[in-house]
C-alpha cells in the first residue's frame, strides 16, 4: 500500500528521491532548488536499532541537514519534533515553555535534534522553525487503524485506569499548522506545538473508536505495572526472534502518559486554528479504515 501511494504520489508531478537520510550527498541533491524543507524523518518505533542510529538519524541528521539547506540558500526549514520531547505533564495544559522529561530514545533524540536544530540557527542564522505535533491521527496512519482493528476485534486491553489526558491533531489540521511555519515571517528559530485544544482522555477515544466499530469499550484493565512488565517481556521477546513486538513500553504511553498540550502560541503568533475535533476526525478516520479492510 505504501508502494502505491508513492507511485500515486509520483504521478501527479512529485519527485521521489530514495536514499539515507543521514546522508550528506543525499541531503544536498534533495534540497537543491528547494524553497521551503519540511524534514519529517526520524527513527520512531523501532525497538531494535541501538542508540547510536538513533541519534545518527535523529540528532545528527538534522545538524548536517540544516547546513545543506543554507548551502542550498532554502528560506524556511520547517523541522518536525514532537509533543514527547515533554514527557508525562501534569496539571494544566502544557505550553512550549514547559520542562522537559524524555524517558526513551525516541525522545530523548527528539529534544536533541531540537538543540541541533537551535545550535546551527543560533550560530549562522539558518532559518528553521521547529513544530511539535501532540498525537497525530486520520486516514492513512497504520497506527490508528491498528487500534481501529484491535478494538473490532474485542482484543484490547486496556492498561491503567484511562484517564490520563490526551492531546491529539487531525492530519488536515497538521498540514495546515505546518504550512504556516513554513510562511509566516518573522518567526525563525522559534518552537510551536501543534495540537487541537480539545482534551480527551484515553478512555474517550477507545469509547469513541469502539461506538464507531459497533463495540462495546473494553472491560479488560490490567494494571499498570503488570502492563509495563508485559510490554517489556515483549520487547526482549522479539529482539531475541528479530520480529517487531505486539506491544512497547512506548505504545503503552498511550494509555498511562499524561500528554495534555496548549496550541495558544501557534493560535496567537501563526493564526493557526485547528477545525476537527475529536469524534469528527475519528469518524472520518474510520470511514477510511473500513475502506482499507474491504480491499485486504
Amino acid at each position: 500500500r505504501h508502494e502505491v501511494g508513492l507511485a500515486q504520489l509520483a504521478s501527479d508531478g512529485l519527485e521521489i528521491m530514495t536514499g539515507d537520510v543521514a546522508d550528506e550527498n543525499v541531503q544536498a541533491r534533495a534540497v537543491d532548488g528547494m524553497d521551503v524543507v519540511f524534514h519529517l524523518a526520524s527513527a520512531h518505533l523501532e525497538t531494535d536499532l541501538p542508540e547510536i542510529e538513533y541519534r545518527r538519524i535523529n540528532v545528527t541528521a538534522v545538524e548536517t541537514l540544516l547546513w545543506r539547506c543554507l548551502e542550498a540558500g532554502v528560506r524556511r526549514v520547517v523541522h518536525v519534533s514532537s509533543a514527547s520531547v515533554h514527557g508525562s505533564v501534569a496539571g494544566r495544559p502544557a505550553d512550549e515553555e514547559s520542562s522537559y522529561h524524555p524517558d526513551t530514545i525516541y525522545e530523548r533524540t527528539k529534544l536533541e535534534g531540537e538543540e541541533a536544530a537551535r545550535r546551527v540557527h543560533a550560530r549562522c542564522n539558518v532559518p528553521v522553525v521547529i513544530a511539535r505535533p501532540t498525537w497525530v491521527y486520520g486516514p492513512g496512519c497504520m497506527r490508528t487503524a491498528k487500534l481501529f482493528r484491535t478494538i473490532a476485534a474485542n482484543r484490547l486491553v486496556m492498561i491503567g485506569k484511562g484517564i490520563n489526558a490526551r492531546s491529539a491533531i487531525y492530519i488536515d489540521d497538521l498540514l495546515d499548522g505546518l504550512e504556516l511555519c513554513a510562511t509566516v515571517e518573522g518567526i525563525d528559530g522559534e518552537v510551536f506545538l501543534l495540537t487541537h485544544d480539545e482534551l480527551v482522555t484515553a478512555n474517550d477515544v477507545v469509547a469513541t473508536i469502539a461506538r464507531l466499530v459497533g463495540k462495546r469499550h473494553p472491560a479488560v484493565r490490567l494494571p499498570l505495572w503488570l502492563g509495563w512488565t508485559a510490554a517489556r517481556g515483549a520487547e526482549i521477546a522479539a529482539r531475541l526472534l528479530r520480529v517487531r513486538p505486539p506491544v512497547t513500553r512506548r505504545s503503552l504511553k498511550f494509555f498511562t502518559n499524561d500528554a495534555a498540550f496548549t496550541c495558544a502560541k501557534a493560535t496567537r503568533r501563526l493564526g493557526f486554528k485547528p477545525q476537527v475535533p475529536l469524534q469528527t476526525g475519528l469518524a472520518w478516520t474510520c470511514q477510511w479504515w473500513h475502506a482499507e479492510e474491504g480491499r485486504s
